[in-house]
């Protein structure tokens, strides 16, 4: 929201005090100074069930339970897609969450530094994954490994979406390994 002299930037702020306002006696809080607990419903408490009840009066319980169910399906076909690229590693998925890396295939995986050199890549494939911004994703750590973690929640992610993630990876990764390459770290190619 916009601030204008902390009044949210509403016209009339007073609406919103006039709206939420409550004073308890163990509130001791001076009028001189700005409370944003007068700006809104939330108060001195956070109310993590209004965003599922209002979800709920929004789309209707079956809508709901139908876009949860998307989600579940397209996390599966993200870790599906993963599982058949030789360069990723699939790690886990769970209801709406896959994750994975990005293991460039001349990676010696023997070598005692391996670990610590894929959790770097990952990290910058992560960081270049959401600079992009064609697609927005966390980390995750994994059996000790660094993760990227694809969270789908949102109802407008698509089959098409799922479809071009590991390709965009793929690229970003490659580019990076190019750009980082450690010889030491190489098997030799036969």
């Amino acid at each position: 929201m916009d601030r204008i002299n902390g009044t949210h930037g509403v016209r009339r702020p007073e609406h919103l005090r006039n709206a939420f306002v409550y004073h308890p006696p163990y509130y001791l809080f001076g009028t001189e100074t700005i409370n944003y607990f007068e700006m809104g419903p939330q108060n001195s408490c956070g109310i993590p069930a209004l965003k599922v009840w209002l979800a709920l009066q929004q789309a209707g319980r079956e809508e709901y339970a139908q876009m949860i169910s998307d989600d579940i399906s397209l996390a599966k076909e993200l870790y599906l897609q993963i599982s058949q690229r030789p360069e990723f590693e699939a790690l886990s998925c769970s209801p709406s969450i896959t994750t994975f890396g990005f293991v460039p295939l001349d990676l010696d995986r023997t070598h005692a530094d391996t670990e610590a050199c894929l959790d770097r890549l990952n990290s910058e494939v992560l960081s270049r994954l959401n600079i992009g911004g064609q697609v927005y994703l966390s980390n995750a750590i994994v059996d000790g490994k660094f993760a990227l973690r694809a969270c789908l929640m949102n109802p407008r992610t698509s089959q098409s979406d799922i479809r071009e993630l590991p390709s965009l990876a793929l690229q970003i990764g490659r580019e990076i390994d190019a750009e980082l390459k450690a010889d030491a770290l190489r098997t030799k190619r036969r």
